[in-house]
């Protein structure tokens, strides 16, 4: 295949953006510039609302055995826009596709640029990532892959322009014929799609069952209502998914969760029905359903309950001595609940007591967020758990106009609210959120469900052994105790293998001030924000912070005071980026004066900041500064793609790979002695802990990658509060900032667990490597870990199988 445009008048259409059209100046053949001939195709553009518009020319090639992709490509100087040249790919028989540009280009070149891709490998590369994060029943190879159109992007704000010329667009090598591909992929389908459809035979079988059963409720007592409502709502909604499931052959994981919650639904909700029924006989307008470890099943109803266990029970827990470990408890009221309050007491073992205090609980509030699935702006409203409240009260929320409500307390006591979920934050310049210090009193309306948020974090001298406490669930009216049970390995955690860090922005407030934002903080905020990183396991958080020695100086010490250790720091503070001749002076200067200032603090390995996300010309355009900066003593480190290495090689010491990560890249890094770490797989703000509990735990140490680096633990896009009032992005947020503190996230708990399960694989791999008796074990120790499906194993049967393992060993 190819094009030079020299007949007739092949035009690009757009056929993705996020907001609306902007003005299209000029599209088609032009005799204004050519690369070879005398026409080239232009695409002169200013853009409208939104971040992105996608352009391109409809092509169907299977991307299978040999297949390269090669374009000119001119960008004009009247363009302020960025552009990219690539492709995009779809997956039969699944319903999913991908985009890529193979190259983007941030200013005007200066001439006519060279873009070539290897689609069968880049199409095999999409077809992974995308079926890996949407589907839990298909892969990558077992879907088709074909080129469904070469594309022109482009990115940018409203008003920005881009002028693109383009040329000699061609496709060359070998690829099956269609007829042959198809058959090929047919077998693939077939044999990854029938233990799936297994499956939902075993789902429909039991959702009959269930309707059966639903039609023994009967009328449903007082107070249960809206319950028996629910389950019925439940059943339909099941059966509507079985039917997409069965017509599809996959499923996401969410779509699957979804089912398996509507079947618990369905099988314990008459047994709610009836505990109400007996509850309400017996005086006490509640139940309380304790739950499992909380990152393993955080995402919970608002409104009517839809419960996966039947009421009752115990709340219990393992971990090791310093470890914190999350847990939920469920409150499904009867009737009007006024005043619950959730009270623990004190764990008693044998002889030893882990205090109350160390029982700290909070209430998950369900708020309104952009409906995108990832960190991307999104204009649609989602009600989703995420964050972490001492006082309920904090963030109101109206479920009729899909508005949230945030709190703002005044110097003399005064407490107003503001509205934070409008495309306008102006409201919110002077706002002043205070989260309560203990957990406050609760209210809940007839059916209302709340879960509670339990963190017991083990004393780092308790003895081993089981403790056992209470949870106390009470109103004026009545009250239920929950059995607590907390057991103490025998055992310390190492370190995890891993580095942790986190893109963090904030510098100390000119004036001493706290401000409810991502950039400036007051002291009193930084050192809170320092020890909740470090709480969640994150060590070295980079610094943003410029040099100015009467603000480096406090925040050290905060670092230093919080228990953060030395030795590496990450600086975002100076960053020589592109420099020449004799700028390269001052850069081998700048470094040193770094190095020096906090060689006395402990820090003997800092890293200096590159061109963010550089490809092309402007990432070699680095390398003397980056040669510079090593010369100098300096290490150097940046987020980047793949292709990086190639560029680059060993003038980049820390890698910060985007996306999910390549076990391939990480040994080219490795190879020069650099470091790779991972970021983006998702950003900081997806309202999911599992997803970072898995892929920046587990996952991110099979890959064998040095560390993680996510963006960010905050960064407001305008206000922090508002989710909907920038048109790129969502906000990014592990813990929103109040006034004297922090609010955490059911996201930033899942991220605390990845970095434990780290921890626990890195206690294993140790007590696999120590000289002891017990060779037999230790091979099947081995075995057993090469053998773990991080992708797929559910996560907290893997820790207890990690303590199975190491006791075993230490045993020996």
């Amino acid at each position: 295949y190819q094009e030079g445009f020299e007949q007739g008048a092949l035009q690009l259409s757009e056929w993705a953006s996020n907001g609306t059209p902007g003005e299209v100046h000029w599209n088609g053949p032009t005799e204004e510039r050519a690369f070879e001939g005398k026409r080239s195709l232009k695409l002169d553009v200013t853009l409208g609302e939104g971040t992105y518009s996608y352009w391109g020319v409809a092509l169907r090639v299977p991307c299978a055995g040999r297949l390269k992709m090669t374009a000119r490509l001119l960008v004009g100087p009247e363009t302020t826009a960025r552009v990219g040249f690539g492709y995009n790919v779809v997956f039969p028989p699944s319903r999913h596709s991908g985009c890529s540009a193979a190259e983007t280009f941030y200013k005007p070149t200066d001439g006519w640029k060279t873009v070539e891709v290897d689609l069968v490998a880049a199409g095999r590369a999409s077809a992974d990532h995308v079926m890996r994060n949407w589907t839990a029943t298909a892969s990558g190879r077992d879907v088709g892959v074909y080129l469904d159109r070469w594309s022109v992007f482009l990115y940018g704000s409203k008003g920005q322009r881009a002028v693109v010329y383009l040329d000699d667009i061609r496709l060359s090598g070998e690829v099956p014929a269609e007829e042959d591909y198809r058959k090929q992929i047919e077998g693939n389908w077939s044999r990854a799609v029938e233990p799936f459809l297994k499956r939902v035979e075993a789902w429909e079988k039991e959702l009959e069952q269930a309707r059966q059963a639903l039609s023994g409720l009967g009328e449903a007592p007082p107070g249960s209502e809206t319950i028996v409502v629910a389950i019925k709502a439940a059943a339909e909604r099941t059966g509507g998914l079985l039917a997409s499931m069965r017509k599809a052959g996959y499923a996401s994981a969410n779509e699957i969760a979804e089912v398996e919650g509507g079947l618990a639904t369905l099988r314990y909700g008459p047994q709610t029905v009836e505990a109400l029924a007996h509850a309400q006989a017996a005086g006490c307008d509640f139940l309380v359903y304790p739950r499992g470890q909380a990152v393993s099943c955080a995402r919970f109803p608002f409104g009517p309950a839809l419960l996966s266990t039947p009421a009752g029970g115990n709340l219990s827990c393992s971990a090791c001595r310093g470890e914190y470990e999350s847990l939920s408890a469920v409150v499904l009221a009867a009737k009007e609940v006024k005043g619950l309050r959730a009270i623990p007491s004190a764990l008693r073992g044998r002889g030893a007591t882990i205090p109350a205090t160390a029982v700290d609980i909070r209430v998950v509030k369900w708020w309104y967020q952009g409906a995108s699935s990832g960190i991307g702006y999104s204009p649609k409203k989602a009600l989703v758990a995420e964050l972490l409240l001492k006082d309920d009260r904090l963030v109101r929320v109206d479920t009729e106009k899909q508005d949230n409500y945030l709190r703002s307390t005044s110097e003399d006591g005064r407490e107003t609210y503001e509205i934070c979920s409008r495309p306008d934050s102006s409201n919110l310049a002077n706002v002043r959120p205070v989260d309560a210090a203990q957990l406050q009193p609760v209210d809940l309306a007839a059916g209302e469900a709340r879960e509670f948020w339990i963190n017991v974090h083990v004393p780092e001298r308790a003895p081993a052994g089981d403790y056992e406490g209470t949870v106390t669930f009470r109103t004026e009216a009545g009250e239920t105790i929950v059995p607590l049970k907390v057991t103490v390995h025998p055992f310390d955690l190492e370190p995890p293998r891993l580095i942790y860090s986190l893109y963090y922005r904030a510098s100390l407030s000119p004036d001493g001030k706290p401000t409810i934002g991502s950039e400036r903080k007051s002291e009193e905020q930084y050192r809170a924000e320092m020890a909740d990183l470090k709480a969640h396991g994150v060590l070295y958080p980079t610094n943003y912070a410029g040099w100015d020695e009467a603000v480096l100086t406090p925040i050290l010490t905060i670092r230093q005071e919080v228990g953060l250790p030395a030795g590496i720091f990450f600086n975002l503070g100076y960053g020589p980026r592109a420099a020449t001749g004799e700028a390269l002076k001052q850069v081998r200067e700048e470094v040193r004066k770094w190095l020096d200032f906090l060689r006395p603090w402990g820090y003997d390995q800092v890293y200096f900041y590159g061109l963010d996300e550089a490809t092309g010309e402007r990432l070699v355009s680095q390398k003397p500064a980056w040669k510079a900066i090593q010369e100098a003593g300096g290490k150097t480190f940046v987020a980047c793609y793949k292709g990086t290495f190639e560029a680059m090689g060993a003038l980049l010491n820390c890698a910060v790979l985007a996306g999910p990560p390549d076990p391939e890249e990480a040994k080219k890094w490795h190879s020069v002695g650099s470091l790779a770490f991972c970021y983006g797989n998702p950003q900081v703000g997806v309202e999911n802990p599992m997803i970072y509990r898995r892929n920046f735990g587990l996952v991110l140490w099979r890959a064998g990658f040095d560390g993680a680096m996510d963006y960010a633990y905050q960064h407001g896009f305008h206000h922090i509060w508002n989710d909907f009032d920038d048109r790129s992005c969502r906000d990014h947020v592990f813990a929103y900032p109040t006034l004297n503190g922090v609010v955490g996230t059911i996201q930033w708990e899942g991220f605390r667990e990845g970095v434990d399960d780290v921890r626990y694989v890195t206690t294993l791999e140790k007590a696999i490597a120590e000289p002891a008796p017990g060779k037999e074990a230790i091979a099947e120790a081995r075995r057993w870990l090469r053998g773990l499906d991080v992708a797929k194993a559910d996560l907290d049967e893997a820790r207890r199988e990690l303590v199975r393992w190491v006791l075993a060993l230490k045993e020996k």
